[in-house]
């Protein structure tokens, strides 16, 4: 189990692994932004949306 809602304490391992794949997140996102606004715009709702799930996925990282 140890996801949804198990309360059990994070290693130092698990930390960084988590840590590790925020990152990966925020490169494609930050990819697929791009893309989005060579398509659409940077005013398409898409790429706006992308650019909050990149500002969301950073604060993301800032969390302890």
């Amino acid at each position: 189990m140890g996801f949804g809602g198990d309360a059990r304490p994070m290693t130092e391992q698990n930390r960084n692994y988590i840590k590790k794949e925020i990152g990966k997140l925020l490169s494609e996102i930050w990819r697929i932004k791009g893309l989005s606004e060579q398509e659409y715009g940077s005013n398409h709702p898409i790429t706006k949306k992308l650019s909050n799930m990149h500002g969301e996925a950073q604060a993301l990282l800032q969390e302890k």
